[in-house]
């Protein structure tokens, strides 16, 4: 038992790792982990660390080996490929095989229906199709064919997008709530940000079907945790488990065998069924907080990109250099206007001293925006018309 036991140990120690580092980068940058542990790991683990293996490759490789290495590493994680696709489809069939040849034999049994087939069958489908469309979709690139449809999707609201901005790398206008993807090339039409495990960017097309696919695989999770759980109770008493007596080793008295021994032994037997139980367990959490947070931003009508740029918003708040400036014709507008500058800046303005006084241009209720990210505007990507 000692030797399983270790055995046990390693693999559980290997997910525990790899699950954190999936949170790290799923969660890492997001505004309700910042200034924690979880943000500075995320920084360590894309920022500090590669900068620090550049350094050791300098100094005791060749350039030839460190500029291959960069080179890889912008492959990895700089540019789009496949990589993170081809693994993540691959641990979910993997999943799946295991789910099919551990738990399927056992269900239906005394704490799952044989009705619930129908459930598990509806939630693996939604989960896997949404995720297909999601990565197949055009996000909504904006290219010189639609530019000026996509620029009368959104008015720019001149504090985080502006009249008449222009992408530096693409050369077109760039609309309003767009941003530009080193990854892909491309500016895409109200991007959120761009998923390496989709290959794809999470844009005004595909948003809805990225929602659908977290909030599904959260059920999948889920789901497939409590069903995992039946199947290991379902051993207990298929086993024998249930009434079993062990021999205690210090009165040398027959006792009966724990609940906690008895699930740590079933376990130990079942290495497969406990690895897929234990990564469901751990996962859960992180796809379920990270569902939580996009639900959330859908609902007060913003997008992961742009609350990088409310941050920044409230920064300019708390450094006192963000004011209502009054124009011409009782028009009014946003302006950073620096300390050093403000002595003689005679314009009528009123500085904002919260984030609360400051709306937001695109949030129209939480209900009208999930409907407008359900059922987004075509997008206008006229047909090459051929001559006679």
């Amino acid at each position: 038992m000692a030797a399983v036991s270790a055995f046990t140990l390693c693999w559980v120690s290997a997910l525990l790792a790899f699950s954190a580092w999936v949170f790290v980068l799923l969660l890492g940058r997001n505004r309700m982990f910042r200034g924690t542990v979880v943000e500075k790991a995320n920084i360590y683990c894309m920022q500090t660390l590669p900068g620090n293996i550049d350094r050791w490759l300098r100094a005791g490789i060749s350039d030839a080996f460190v500029h291959r290495a960069q080179a890889l590493w912008l492959s990895l994680f700089g540019r789009r490929n496949p990589v993170f696709q081809v693994f993540a489809i691959a641990l979910y069939l993997l999943g799946l095989a295991v789910f099919m040849t551990q738990a399927a034999p056992m269900i239906p049994n005394r704490y799952v229906h044989g009705w619930q087939w129908i459930t598990i069958t509806l939630t693996l489908t939604v989960n896997m199709g949404t995720y297909a469309i999601a990565c197949w979709v055009d996000p909504g690139v904006v290219d010189a064919a639609n530019v000026d449809h996509a620029c009368s999707l959104f008015k720019p609201d001149g504090l985080l997008y502006f009249q008449g901005a222009v992408c530096r790398t693409c050369h077109l206008r760039k609309p309003a709530r767009s941003k530009h993807c080193s990854a892909c090339g491309h500016c895409v039409q109200m991007m959120d940000h761009h998923c390496m495990w989709l290959n794809n960017c999470i844009g005004l097309n595909n948003a809805r079907w990225f929602l659908g696919f977290l909030v599904s695989f959260s059920a999948v999770c889920i789901y497939g945790s409590y069903i995992f759980a039946t199947v290991l109770l379902e051993l207990r008493h298929t086993r024998g488990l249930v009434h079993a007596m062990v021999r205690d080793e210090d009165s040398g008295e027959l006792v009966p065998l724990s609940f906690k021994t008895s699930i740590l032994y079933l376990l130990d037997e079942n290495v497969l069924l406990a690895v897929l139980l234990v990564l469901l367990l751990i996962l859960t959490p992180a796809i379920a907080i990270f569902s939580a947070y996009q639900m959330r931003i859908v609902s007060l009508g913003y997008t992961s990109n742009e609350e990088t740029k409310w941050l920044n918003v409230a920064d300019d708040i708390k450094d006192e250099v963000l004011f209502v400036v009054e124009q011409d014709g009782g028009k009014s507008e946003y302006a950073i206007v620096e300390k050093e500058v403000q002595p003689t800046d005679h314009r009528r303005k009123q500085l904002v001293t919260d984030l609360a006084q400051v709306k937001n241009a695109y949030d129209r209720g939480a209900w009208a925006n999930l409907c407008f990210l359900m059922f987004p505007p075509v997008s206008n990507r006229p047909k090459k018309t051929h001559a006679n």
